[in-house]
């Protein structure tokens, strides 16, 4: 608002007494400077070369930028100039006092609107001739080029928000279908940063974002405590913080389901007291370099990572991303040096 006022002030800090003499329109030096509520000292100046039509007020009727604003009165007493210009959100009272050549000027003009009000000084000085009817024309042609530029640079903008959105949107759900906390971005971190997920939540641009990876969370968080998403997640400790559980009294509670539906994937990670029996069953003497693959051959690469057969825990590596890894490749390293100690325990 503060701006569409003072561009209609602008416009009549435009006119001057020479505008009523005949011949031909005039070009001036402008210096300004404006004060107002919360601009810096020193700010809002600047110069320009302005040039004028013949009649003030054909100047107001003519330029776009102030077709919904009416000049009310004009006075001219001596030296001194005073045009009123009325808008629809407030009025401008322009003050102006010339040399005796009126060649110079020194004026005010007072910007009054709800929002409070605002002063602009300037300084004018006539440098030549002009043609004011093409100067307007030249210069509606740059403003209506500026809007347009504007409006491009809008809508470039927008489209590059919901593209990012979007992208954030399908990272949200792909953490669902990957288990990957991490692709839930700031989301993932609401218990830390509350106001800032909430700050996201209550703005209008990023709405749509907070309510589908909030959504998305929750199902995160739902998969976790079960079988297969506990797995795919790897017992992921970080991500049983973000879900407020205790990955230890999820993987607790999901062995015996485990062992009873014999999900050899889970318990060879997750559950030793179940799955033992059946490393011991399955496990003793077992050749991993040449004997054909079964459903056990996975099963016992992960348990005889962690454990021995006697059901003792394995010195483990640091967990990834603060879970528990699956360490096949490190296995098929190390087990293998293990495995003629193993079957001379439980192979003879």
């Amino acid at each position: 608002m503060k701006v569409r006022i003072a561009t209609a002030a602008l416009a009549a800090a435009l006119f001057a007494p020479g505008a009523f003499a005949q011949g031909s329109d005039e070009l001036w030096e402008v210096k300004t400077q404006m004060n107002m509520a919360g601009l810096p000292p020193g700010m809002g100046g600047s110069t320009q070369q302005i040039c004028r039509d013949k009649d003030p007020k054909k100047e107001v009727e003519r330029r776009r930028d102030t077709q919904d604003c009416k000049v009310t009165d004009t006075k001219q007493s001596g030296n001194k100039l005073t045009i009123t210009m009325t808008c629809p959100r407030g009025t401008a009272v322009l003050e102006q006092t010339y040399n005796a050549s009126r060649t110079e000027y020194n004026g005010t003009m007072r910007v009054t609107s709800k929002d409070g009000e605002m002063t602009m000084t300037m300084q004018g000085r006539k440098i030549g001739a002009c043609d004011a009817q093409q100067a307007r024309a030249q210069r509606e042609a740059k403003t209506e080029q500026m809007r347009s530029d504007a409006m491009k640079g809008q809508a470039a903008g927008m489209a590059a928000l919901k593209s990012s959105q979007d992208e954030q949107i399908r990272n949200c759900n792909a953490a669902v279908q990957t288990m990957d906390m991490h692709k839930l971005g700031t989301f993932a971190r609401c218990r830390q940063s509350p106001e800032l997920c909430r700050a996201m939540k209550d703005s209008p641009q990023m709405k749509p974002v907070a309510t589908a990876c909030t959504a998305s969370r929750d199902q995160f968080c739902k998969r976790y405590q079960t079988l297969d998403g506990f797995a795919l997640a790897e017992g992921n400790k970080d991500a049983g913080e973000m879900c407020g559980v205790n990955p230890d009294a999820i993987k607790t509670s999901l062995c015996p389901q485990a062992a009873k539906t014999e999900n050899l994937g889970f318990l060879g990670r997750f559950c030793p007291v179940e799955a033992k029996p059946i490393a011991q069953k399955n496990c003793a003497g077992r050749d991993f370099t040449s004997a054909p693959r079964d459903k056990y051959t996975d099963f016992c690469s992960r348990y005889l990572a962690r454990n021995s057969l006697e059901g003792e825990p394995r010195a483990a590596k640091p967990a990834a991303k603060g879970g528990v890894t699956d360490t096949v490749q490190g296995v098929t390293q190390g087990v293998s040096k293990g495995f003629d100690k193993i079957k001379g325990l439980f192979g003879r």
